[in-house]
Formats: C-alpha cells, structure tokens, sequence
C-alpha cells in the first residue's frame, strides 16, 4: 500500500490550494483528481476576487498560496471596485484566462517535489483507517469534491449525471460513491445547486450597442506585478429587456427550478436570470457583462444571465438583448445539482469533530465561489499536514481574517443555501483589508512554515506604505475594533467541553437546545452567534461550565 502523510481528494481551488498548504509544511500528498484538466478548472466565470473575496485572495497569499499567483498570471482585464469609497470596501477584480489559468496552476504545483497527482476516480474511502481505493493511506484526508458530489446537470428536460461540462463539450463524471460513505458516517447531506449561462461566439456580438467597461491601467496586483502581463481585454455590459422577462414569464413551467425538477437551493446572490426575472418584477431589466474567457479566446460569457432553460427557449430569449441579437450560442446554460454537508459537523480548524484525521473543504461544505473553496483549501490542507505530522495547526478567527470569519460562520451557523463571502459579514472589516493581510497574518504564515521570513518581507514592503496611510485613516476605527476583539477573545479563550450536553438546561428553548447540539460551539464566542441565543442563555451555559 502506497502511504502518504496526506491525501487530497479532488483538485479544484480547494483541492490545490490544500495540497500545496499541506506540501509548503513538510507533509507528502496524494493529490487525486478526475482529470489533470481540473486542476484549476474554471468551470463557470472565469473571473477571481470582487468585495469579500479579494480581501480572502489576499489572506490566501499571506499563507502563500496559489490562487494569487495564477491570477497574476492569468489575468487580463483588472478593476478595483469602489476605488471612490474607502480602503475597507474597495476590492480588486480581475477577468482571467481561463487556459493561462490552468497553465499556471500546474506550473506551480509541479514546483511541490511532494505532491503526487493520481488520476481516475475514487472508488472508496475508509474513514477511520484513512485508507483511499483500498491501494492508498494516509494519516489525514482533506476531501475537496465540488459539484462532483452525486452532481446532476439539468438543461430544460435534459438531465445528466455529470460533473462539469468541459470546453470541448464532454461531461466529466459525477462522484456516486463518496455520498453514501458520509452519509453512514453520520454526516447530514445538503442537495445544493449552482448554475451557468451560454457561451457566445465573440465574432457574433454588436459590441457598438452595449457600454464599454475599460479596465484599469495601471492596476493592482493580488500578489506581485508579473512582468510579462501585459494583457488588457475589453469587457462591456447589456441588459434584459421587457421582452427578455416576457418570455422567461410565458415559460417558466418550463424552468426546472420552477417545476420541481431541480429540489436543490441555489445562491441567493448569484441567482440564475429566471429567478431574477420571478423575485424582482419591479425590475424591468438586468445588467448582462460581456466578459471575454481568454484573451484570445473566440468566447464570450455573458455573466449575469445563468439558466436552466432548455437550448430551444435560451435561442429565444438571449437574442432580445441589445448586443446579442445575432448571437452563436456555442454552449447552452445549465444547472447543476450537487451534494454537500453540513459544515457545522467540523472545528474551526475544518477537521471533522468525530472522525480525527479527516477535513473538508470548498463547496463540500455549503460554499459558493472560487475564492471561499481556495481559502477554506489553505486551512484544511495546513491543518490535515498538522495533525499527520505532529505539529501545530493553524488557527485563525473572525477577528484576524475575512477567511476566519466564513470559516466560524459555516461551522457554527451552518448554511441552507450556498454560502457567499461579502465583507459586510465582518464585524471588524474596517480592520480587515486585502492591503494589511499580510501584517495581520505573516507572522501565522511564518510560524506554520507556509512562507519564508524572507517572503514576509517581501510581501510587507509591498504593502507597507499602503497599510500605514489606511491605518491612519481609520485609526480611530480600529481603536474601537481592538477594544471589542479584546472582549472576543476573553470568551473565545472559554473552551466548551466536547460532549457538552445542552438537554434540560433551564432557560434554554428545544429550537435553541436542538441547534446548539447540532452546531456543537467550541467557545463562548461562538456560542454567543447561534441564531436566537440570548445573554441570559449563555449565563445558563457559563454557570453550567463553570460547576
């Protein structure tokens, strides 16, 4: 049998990203995938950061990870979103290549002598041995499925079992067999759905008639300017009109999510165009951003517009926005049903409670999004290389990073739809920012081996002038910040014993009773955030704790 300190089952953003964490901390890794094309595979908007998720593609880069450093490398049209407001909601956007991506993505990784790539699908898992297809162990599994989990593709009447749909047209295969292992080991399984839009032809598009959307020059960097990236696509918005709503309207039987064919919850902030069309019919149009998938690339992804219509209604009701009235839909829109967990069986660290050795990362874990599934990758893979080396874990709060904040929120809340970072779940994102991540969290990195003192260093003086003129800004701010995450961190120092029993404990409500033993809080302060907790519950807790 072939022993590994780590295996990583999946190779998506949360898959790289946790087998280089676990790699950079000494651990070898198993890395298994699909298909070597998934490794960085962006299967919908070929498009990283924006508000919440820049400030965690920065934490995810104080860590040293990938995704920054591919992006550089890929990117080819940057903006930075809310330039006139403040340092605290400004946030770096960057259309990307979806090919340069990939590219990038493997070069990195094959810098990492202790991963290994295996390929094919996983067959089995045994849990508690830590043993993979009956051929591989390890002393800790990081298991990073996406929407390969028992994933279900619907386009109108079509229905496939599927994971992504690749460039050239084929389905990759769902996973049928992780799902039924979880499942008998206790964890409760969500039916989440996210979806995509068509793909058009770039040649078949009047760009005269939509609004130009420059991009910024010069820009800024997620990790450090690239030299030899010079690339400066064009992007422009549409938008629905009367008659798109009409005929999304006239068909909405037709719509899976509408007639029951699709029981899984999508995202509430990235909805597909017939939701918008239903939930919002105040609204007599939506913005539709044309955004090109490469830089050379001859298509086109018209973001805003996902669907589950069937190809014969998308024919119709794509070609009554201006701009895309001659449109070539090269690849139909689609929905994807997939299963997930419930993250609150986890700690904070992303390990499972009840089955050492065992972590879960990306949209497994109730997410949404490229850049959540890349951060909760860092930690879970620093963590799994911890607990199969011996060595500390990392650990990270709400109070330190945007990553620690989605992390708790998953964790001890829970989700019923998937999860999407906005730096308004942040109580202290004022002291939060993508330009101060790596003084807020370097000196973790460097303690857990994830970078060098030497790249400290250099990341801090890239940033050094930039956090001293925000930290002045808002010094009165963090002032206020630092007294409440003091009062934080006394009640997260409050451990909760493993096992605590919230049954018959006076004052407590069985709804409260039944989420708290669900969400099973580590702390007081986590405690403290379970919806319909009140001061008077956690003084029955405390006395309960305290004998």
């Amino acid at each position: 049998m072939t022993e590994f300190d780590v295996i990583v089952i999946g190779a998506g953003h949360a898959g790289v990203e946790a087998a280089a964490a676990a790699a950079r901390r000494g651990a070898s890794v198993g890395l298994f995938t699909h298909d070597i094309r998934d490794l960085g595979a962006m299967s919908c908007n070929p498009s990283i950061g924006g508000p919440g998720k820049s400030q965690m593609v920065a934490e995810i880069d104080a860590f040293g990870g990938v995704m920054p450093r591919a992006a550089d490398a890929a990117g080819i049209h940057w903006r930075t979103l809310n330039a006139s407001h403040g340092a605290a909601t400004q946030a770096l956007r960057a259309q990307i290549d979806r090919d340069m991506y990939h590219r990038a993505v493997v070069n990195i990784i094959s810098e990492y002598k202790n991963i290994h790539i295996k390929t094919g699908p996983v067959t089995s898992i045994d849990l508690k041995n830590k043993t993979v297809g009956g051929e591989y162990s390890a002393r800790a599994i990081v298991i990073t499925t996406g929407t390969f989990l028992a994933g279900v593709v619907t386009r109108g009447t079509e229905k496939i079992s599927s994971g992504r749909l690749c460039d050239d047209g084929t389905y990759q295969a769902a996973d049928k067999n992780i799902s039924p292992i979880l499942s008998r080991a206790g964890f409760k399984i969500m039916r989440l759905k996210t979806g995509t839009p068509a793909r058009l032809l770039k040649s078949s598009i009047n760009f005269a008639v939509c609004e130009p959307q420059p991009g910024d020059t010069p820009h800024d960097w997620f990790s450090a300017p690239v030299a030899d990236n010079n690339h400066n696509a064009s992007c422009y918005i549409t938008h629905t009109t009367g008659q798109t709503h009409q005929i999304i309207r006239d068909n909405i039987s037709n719509a899976p999510m509408y007639n029951g064919d699709i029981r899984g919850t999508g995202p509430r902030y990235c909805p597909s165009l017939e939701d918008k069309v239903m939930r919002f019919p105040e609204h007599t149009s939506h913005h539709v951003f044309l955004e090109p998938e490469g830089a050379d690339s001859p298509l086109i992804y018209p973001n805003g517009i996902s669907t589950s219509f069937g190809a014969d209604i998308q024919d119709i009701w794509i070609r009554t926005i201006p701009g895309l009235e001659n449109a070539e839909i090269i690849r139909y829109g689609y929905a994807i049903e997939y299963d997930a967990i419930d993250a609150r069986a986890l700690s904070a660290t992303l390990e499972s409670i009840d089955i050492p050795g065992l972590f879960f990362a990306g949209q497994i874990n109730g997410t949404s999004g490229y850049e959540e599934a890349a951060a909760q990758g860092v930690i879970a893979g620093a963590n799994a290389a911890a607990r199969a080396l011996g060595i500390a874990p990392v650990c990270i709060d709400r109070t330190n990073s945007m990553i620690g904040v989605m992390i708790d929120d998953i964790t001890t809340i829970g989700v019923d739809e998937p999860y999407r970072m906005f730096s308004s779940r942040a109580e202290y994102r004022l002291s939060l920012r993508a330009d101060n991540a790596i003084a807020r969290l370097g000196e973790i990195a460097v303690n857990a081996g994830l970078i060098s003192q030497r790249q400290y260093d250099e990341k801090y003086a890239l940033r050094a002038e930039k956090i001293a003129e925000n930290d002045r800004f808002y010094a009165g701010y963090i002032q206020r910040n630092e007294r409440e995450i003091a009062a934080y961190r006394r009640d997260a120092e409050l451990k909760i014993p493993n096992g605590f029993c919230y049954q018959n404990l006076p004052g407590l409500t069985n709804e409260l009773i039944e989420k708290l033993s669900a969400a099973r809080p580590e702390n007081i302060a986590a405690l403290s955030r379970i919806p319909g907790m009140t001061p008077a519950g956690i003084m029955v807790v405390l006395r309960k704790i305290r004998g």
